[in-house]
């Protein structure tokens, strides 16, 4: 049977078998998505249906999904930007004014050159940031600044293509011609621009440190010893250590990352503080067992590739479990800078 031949309780159900299964590696995100697909447009059909209440929380759970987990949607340890695209484009049928999707959009096309679309993703990125979109997908500062850059650059590329063909048109043809105008100025902005991007392309944290750097200065970090490396730069999230490596997915990245900046053996870390890892739960239904296999599995994916120092390690405060990060080995966490996390 399809989905969409399953009743809205048979597709509950489905649902609700996924979310127990984020306990495990959840490995058909896009099943999921079908799931609430399915399930908002059964429901939006019915308005007077006992379900209809349930419609905005299952909208809002489909666009959460969309965004922060569709470019892992052929795999929890890859990323990919069609799938990215398709997702991101989705979750803008469902709700237009999200500005972190227009974002990464435009950069979806500026990354191959389609700059006059990429531009008008930009656009709306910025119109929906001044007209108070989304405050769960606003822009954050370093995304609104190079959101003005990259669309600068978008007006300039198109303004530089036009040109050229301008200057084809009047070698082949007998036109009215406009007065010759120097370029220059564009090409000298374009350079700027994009120098400043590359410059800044990437955000390197340590445990003392955080600060922006070019692609040159983060290859230099990359062979760093006895340093717990996670790698956020390509296509798959590298975790690693002393020349051995391992790949990480987009969950286990988030605890990891919340662990080095968050946590202390003052500051536990909590189920409760990963709470938006768990989308679905409310927040005093999240399995205690579901959050520890989590952990165990990241344990030992720090132990195979060679960490036999525990650097993460759990306290019981009174009814409370949690964990923390050590400080026994440093870290060095690069990413780009102008991603976001679901744990921000």
């Amino acid at each position: 049977m399809t989905l969409r031949n399953k009743t809205i309780e048979e597709l509950l159900d489905l649902e609700a078998d996924f979310r127990v299964g984020s306990g495990r590696e959840l490995e058909n995100y896009h099943v999921l998505l079908s799931i609430y697909e399915t399930l908002y447009k059964k429901i939006a059909t019915d308005r007077d249906s006992d379900y209809a209440p349930s419609l905005p929380k299952i909208k809002e759970t489909l666009i959460f999904h969309l965004i922060q987990h569709g470019t892992y949607l052929k795999t929890v340890y890859q990323k990919d930007d069609r799938a990215a695209e398709h997702s991101l484009t989705k979750a803008l049928r469902y709700e237009r004014a999200l500005p972190i999707a227009h974002y990464r959009l435009g950069f979806l096309h500026y990354k191959k050159k389609h700059y006059a679309r990429a531009l008008t993703y930009f656009q709306n990125a910025i119109h929906f940031q001044n007209e108070d979109g989304n405050k769960t997908y606003q822009l954050n500062t370093q995304q609104l600044y190079n959101c003005n850059l990259y669309l600068a650059n978008c007006g300039l590329f198109v303004a530089k293509a036009a040109h050229e063909s301008l200057e084809q048109l009047k070698a082949t043809v007998d036109v009215q011609r406009i007065p010759d105008y120097d370029l220059s100025p564009l090409y000298h902005v374009i350079d700027e621009n994009e120098w400043y991007l590359e410059q800044n392309a990437y955000i390197k944290i340590t445990n003392d440190k955080q600060q922006y750097c070019g692609f040159d200065e983060y290859e230099n970090h990359l062979d760093d010893k006895n340093t717990i490396l996670v790698d956020l730069t390509s296509r798959e999230n590298r975790l690693q250590f002393n020349g051995k490596e391992t790949t990480l997915s987009q969950n286990h990245v988030e605890l990891l990352r919340y662990l080095f900046l968050n946590s202390s053996n003052v500051n536990l870390m909590t189920k409760y503080d990963v709470l938006d890892l768990f989308p679905g739960y409310e927040q005093n239904e999240i399995p205690t067992n579901t959050y520890v296999q989590n952990i165990s599995r990241l344990k030992r994916k720090l132990t195979s590739i060679g960490i036999d120092t525990p650097v993460i390690e759990n306290e019981q405060r009174g009814d409370t479990s949690g964990y923390y990060y050590n400080g026994q080995l440093p870290f060095c966490l690069i990413h780009r800078s102008d991603e976001t996390f679901i744990l921000s």
